[in-house]
């Protein structure tokens, strides 16, 4: 009879473990796609902001013109990757803080 206790109760314990660790890792695998995701999208914008530059380079009627659509290229792909990496931080950011708060809530449980 204690022997089939024990089992039940092993049975219990193992399957609250197992739901606890499912929310955990569905957390990571949120925070991975979300990451991911914004690293496609900083690489996207970047590309545009250079297909951009390339094409007022060529368009550019003089030398001046074509300095100044250097300069201004430059400034703007530089603006780009710095917005995308900031989204990149703040999604990792997120995704760990949502990691952390799924661990803390089964710790509790």
């Amino acid at each position: 009879m204690s022997r089939i206790l024990t089992l039940i109760a092993t049975l219990l314990i193992g399957l609250t473990a197992t739901q606890s660790q499912a929310s955990v890792h569905d957390a990571y695998r949120d925070g991975v796609r979300e990451v991911t995701k914004a690293k496609i999208d900083g690489a996207r914008e970047v590309a545009a902001e250079r297909r951009e530059a390339a094409k007022d380079f060529y368009e550019a009627d003089n030398a001046w013109e074509r300095r100044q659509a250097i300069r201004e290229g430059a400034r703007e792909v530089r603006s780009a990757k710095r917005k995308a990496e900031r989204e990149v931080r703040q999604e990792r950011r997120e995704a760990r803080r949502e990691i952390r708060r799924e661990i803390r809530k089964d710790r509790w449980n």
